[in-house]
C-alpha cells in the first residue's frame, strides 16, 4: 500500500512542477504581503493623526492601535501555527480574511478610541496572523527546495509595494472620504484576502500525505538559544521590534506637528516605501553576496546607518530635502533587515530547528512591538515631542549594530583558538608515535 502510495505521489508532484501553477501561488503570497502586512500598518499610520484628534486621545493610548496590530499579527505566531496544524490552511485563511474585513469596516462605527485600539489592534491584528504565516507555508510548499529561499526574499517584494503605494492611496481617501470612510475601503480591500485564498488553494501542490504534527521538545527551544548566531539576532529582532518602525509609526504626526502638510507627511512614507522594496530587491539579487560570509555580519553596518537615519530626523526637522533623504535610507535598510531575517535563521540553525526557530522569532519581535509601540507613545507624552522618540531609537540600533561586530569577533576568536587546539592535537600525536 505504501508503494502504491508513493508511485501514485510522486508522478503528481513532477506533472505540478512542470506546469506554472507556483508562479500563481507566488503572486498569490504576493498580494498577501501586500494586502496582510503592508497596507495596514502603513495606513494606520497617516489615519493614526485624524483618529488621534477626533478623539484628543493621548499618543501612547492610540499608539496601542498600531502596536498591538503588528505585535498580535506577528506575535501570535506559534499560536496560528498550531490553529492551522488542527484546523487546516484554506479554513484558516478564508476565516481570516472575514474576520479582518468586519473588524476594521466596524472600526469605521467606534465612537471612541477605546473600541478603535480592540477591533483594530487586536481582531485585525488576530485575523492577520494566518495570512503572514501562510504565506511563507504556501511558497515552502510550491517551490523545490533550491529555490525556496529565493522566492521567499522575493515574496516580501509583495509587503515593499505596499509599503510605496498605501501613503498615497491613504491620503486619497482622507481627503475624499475622512477617516471612517478610509477605513471601510481598507475593509473592502482586506476582504480580497478570500479571493486571494481560493485562487491559491486550488493552485498549490498535492500533499505527499497526511502530515504529523510535530510534538514540541523542549530540548529543540534550548538548542536554539544555545546557538550563538541564533541568540545575537533574536536579541537584535527584540530591541529592532521596540524601536525599529517608529518611522511608518510616528513620522506623519511628528512632521504634521511641525508644520509641514499631511501631503509631505505622505511623501516621506512613500520614499521610505520605495528604498523599502529597493532593499527588498537588493536582498534577493545580491544575496550571493551577502550569503559568502555569514548575512548577520552585514547588519553591523546596515544597523548603523539606520541609527543615523532616526537621528536625523529630529536634528534636520526644518529641511525637507534631508527628511526626504533619511527616508530612503531608513525604508532601503529596513527592507534588507526585514528580507534577510529568515535566510540568517536557516543559516545558523540546522533544518530540523529552522520551524521553531522561525516561530520563537516571529512571536519574540511581534511582542516587543506591542511592547514598543506603547513604549514610543509613553516616551512622547512625557517629553512633550517626537525628538526624544527618534533619538532613543537610534541609540537602541547602534546597540544591534554592536552586538552584530561583537559576533563577528567572537566566531573569529573561536575559530581560531579551534585551529590551534587542532595544531597542537596533531604534534602531540605525532611526536607521541
Amino acid at each position: 500500500m505504501t508503494t502504491k502510495k508513493r508511485e501514485n505521489s510522486e508522478p503528481l508532484r513532477e506533472r505540478y512542477d512542470k506546469t506554472n501553477r507556483r508562479y500563481i501561488v507566488f503572486v498569490g503570497c504576493l498580494l498577501i504581503q501586500f494586502v496582510a502586512i503592508a497596507m495596514p500598518s502603513s495606513m494606520l499610520g497617516i489615519v493614526y493623526v485624524d483618529v488621534t484628534r477626533e478623539f484628543d486621545a493621548e499618543a501612547s493610548e492610540a499608539a496601542l492601535m498600531l502596536s498591538l496590530f503588528r505585535g498580535i499579527a506577528f506575535g501570535g505566531g506559534v499560536i496560528g501555527e498550531m490553529v492551522i496544524r488542527r484546523v487546516g490552511e484554506f479554513p484558516c485563511i478564508i476565516a481570516a480574511s472575514l474576520v479582518g474585513s468586519i473588524s476594521i469596516l466596524a472600526s469605521a462605527f467606534a465612537q471612541s478610541m477605546t473600541a478603535i485600539v480592540l477591533l483594530i489592534g487586536v481582531g485585525t491584528g488576530c485575523a492577520c496572523v494566518f495570512p503572514t504565516l501562510l504565506s511563507y507555508v504556501y511558497i515552502s510548499r510550491s517551490f523545490p527546495r533550491k529555490y525556496v529561499s529565493k522566492f521567499l526574499i522575493m515574496m516580501t517584494v509583495g509587503a515593499g509595494l505596499g509599503l510605496l503605494t498605501t501613503p498615497y492611496m491613504t491620503e486619497f481617501f482622507l481627503r475624499q472620504f475622512g477617516w471612517r470612510g478610509t477605513f471601510m475601503m481598507a475593509s473592502g480591500l482586506f476582504f480580497h484576502l478570500f479571493l486571494v485564498g481560493i485562487v491559491v488553494q486550488f493552485n498549490l501542490p498535492p500533499l505527499d500525505g497526511p502530515r504529523k504534527a510535530k510534538e514540541f521538545k523542549w530540548t529543540d527551544q534550548i538548542a536554539i538559544f544555545k546557538n550563538r548566531t541564533y541568540s545575537i539576532y533574536l536579541f537584535d529582532m527584540l530591541l529592532f521590534g521596540i524601536f525599529g518602525y517608529v518611522v511608518p509609526w510616528f513620522l506623519p504626526d511628528f512632521v504634521v506637528s511641525n508644520n509641514y502638510t499631511k501631503q509631505d507627511a505622505a511623501l516621506l512614507l512613500t520614499i521610505s516605501g520605495v528604498s523599502n522594496l529597493v532593499g527588498r530587491i537588493l536582498a534577493g539579487t545580491l544575496d550571493p553576496f551577502f550569503s559568502r560570509t555569514k548575512i548577520i555580519y552585514h547588519w553591523g553596518y546596515i544597523f548603523a546607518i539606520t541609527a543615523v537615519s532616526f537621528a536625523v530626523f529630529p536634528f534636520f526637522m526644518g529641511n525637507f530635502s534631508v527628511l526626504c533623504g533619511a527616508s530612503l535610507v531608513y525604508g532601503t535598510c529596513f527592507g534588507l533587515i526585514v528580507s534577510q531575517s529568515v535566510p540568517i535563521v536557516v543559516q545558523a540553525l540546522p533544518l530540523t530547528l529552522t520551524s521553531i526557530g522561525m516561530a520563537t522569532e516571529f512571536t519574540a519581535y511581534g511582542l516587543c512591538t506591542v511592547l514598543g509601540g506603547y513604549v514610543c507613545g509613553l516616551i512622547r507624552d512625557v517629553t512633550g515631542g517626537y525628538d526624544a522618540v527618534f533619538y532613543m531609537s537610534s541609540g537602541t540600533v547602534i546597540v544591534c549594530s554592536f552586538m552584530c561586530v561583537l559576533l563577528l569577533f567572537l566566531d573569529k576568536t573561536c575559530k581560531r583558538k579551534t585551529l590551534n587546539n587542532v595544531h597542537i592535537n596533531t604534534i602531540s600525536i605525532i611526536s607521541h608515535l
